[in-house]
């Protein structure tokens, strides 16, 4: 599938270069690169599922449809590429960047394979800079590097794959208790932090290694108090180019309409800009539910905002958001709509006889991989204030053999391939 990721590049330094020798065709030229790249990614990501839907749809209206199952493999990273090689042609268009002259900057900022097949989604103007100046091989980049990519190692291996097999067996259980769910999905919660921020600090800290910085994609998210505090921690890189390419011309730039947008405007351009990105993250109905249940928490969480002045305490507001986003990963991570209905239409306390041994497995299994999470992380801060100190070559060797004994006794023989691949 490389030609797909040469056709995208070719086709925006093409298309960019185009912009500067012709500036009165630019929006034709901004066209030709949307339908260019958005086009290659429908075809391989969502032909098949749109001929699916369309096809129950039509079943479901009482009409007899023969037509064939597609089956067309997705191509590693198309996703992250797609969105990246697009802020490109996008800032170009804007002026915020000028067309680059060399063909092998543009190819390698595209192609940059610590974050190709699953990010940061880098934007031009802040990868390609680095990419054309000289770099060093500083050795102390070197170790920062590689203390970050095994933080991340130890993320993947010895938290989220450890955690995914109660949670795998969780979801596949036939008629499973509410309370189960919930707190599998609790676990999920811990899981895919786990895999998804370890493999970005793998690929910031193989970035860094070869004298590149990368997006720091992660903020601590389950601390966010409110749902526009978590996108500005969760995917961070994602989320704010949703926002800058999607969201805010949803909305009505300045100087293309209203200064203030208004509610309506902004309700519409949020459920625009989440369901998005929802179907980014797959083809299939339950992360379009996924996105639409964050917009409507969203613009609900706005409107309470403006019209009651109470506000509760800031544990409070974490507890009740980190609950909304517990039932969100339910929704994402859900085999079918059959769970979520299993889930709506039960009692919260029905089956709890039975339920009570998982519920507290699984209890002990958030503290364990939360608890990694949250020390894992204060002591990497701790290292980033260390910098200059005399015992940092020693801490740093610490840690390396410590997460190098960890990684091999967590192994698992089976492959556990990172989440955001399947995206």
């Amino acid at each position: 599938m490389l030609g797909l990721l040469l056709f995208s590049t070719v086709l925006d330094y093409g298309v960019t270069l185009g912009m500067a020798r012709w500036p009165d065709r630019r929006k034709a030229l901004l066209a030709l690169s949307l339908a260019g790249n958005l086009g290659m990614l429908g075809t391989f990501k969502y032909l098949g599922f749109f001929v699916q839907s369309v096809g129950d749809a039509l079943t479901a209206l009482g009409f007899v449809v023969h037509w064939p199952t597609l089956s067309i493999a997705l191509p590693v990273g198309i996703s992250f590429y797609t969105f990246q090689t697009l802020s490109y042609t996008l800032d170009v268009y804007r002026g915020k960047l000028t067309p680059r002259r060399s063909l092998l900057d543009v190819a390698l900022f595209v192609s940059f394979f610590p974050q190709l097949v699953a990010g940061p989604v880098e934007r031009a103007r802040d990868l390609l800079p680095q990419l054309e100046r000289p770099r060093e091989a500083a050795p102390s980049q070197l170790a920062s590097g590689l203390s970050l990519a095994l933080w991340g190692a130890v993320k993947k291996i010895v938290v989220a794959d450890q955690v995914a097999l109660y949670v795998d067996r969780c979801f596949v259980l036939n008629d499973p208790p509410p309370s189960v769910l919930f707190m599998a999905s609790a676990a999920f919660a811990v899981q895919i932090l786990a895999d998804f921020s370890g493999y970005t600090d793998i690929a910031r800290g193989t970035a860094r290694m070869l004298g590149v910085n990368l997006t720091h994609n992660f903020n601590r998210p389950y601390l966010a108090e409110s749902p526009s505090d978590f996108w500005r921690r969760w995917h961070i890189s994602f989320s704010s180019w949703i926002h800058e390419y999607v969201y805010l011309p949803l909305c009505g730039r300045p100087g293309e309409g209203a200064a203030r947008p208004s509610a309506a405007r902004r309700t519409f351009a949020t459920f625009g800009a989440l369901l998005i990105s929802g179907l980014w993250h797959g083809a299939a109905w339950k992360f379009v539910l996924w996105g639409a249940y964050h917009a409507a928490l969203l613009t609900l969480w706005r409107g309470l905002g403006h019209v009651s002045p109470f506000s509760p305490p800031r544990l409070l507001r974490v507890a009740l958001m980190l609950t909304c986003t517990v039932f969100g990963w339910l929704l994402f991570r859900m085999q079918d709509a059959d769970t979520l209905r299993h889930v709506v239409q039960t009692a919260p306390w029905q089956g709890w006889s039975r339920a009570w041994p998982t519920v507290y497995a699984l209890v002990g299994v958030i503290v364990a991989g939360g608890g990694v999470l949250a020390i894992g992380g204060a002591v990497e801060a701790r290292l980033s204030t260390i910098s200059r100190s005399p015992w940092r070559p020693t801490v740093e060797l610490g840690w390396w053999a410590l997460a190098s004994s960890l990684i091999f006794l967590m192994a698992r023989s089976t492959q556990s391939d990172f989440l955001y691949f399947r995206f």
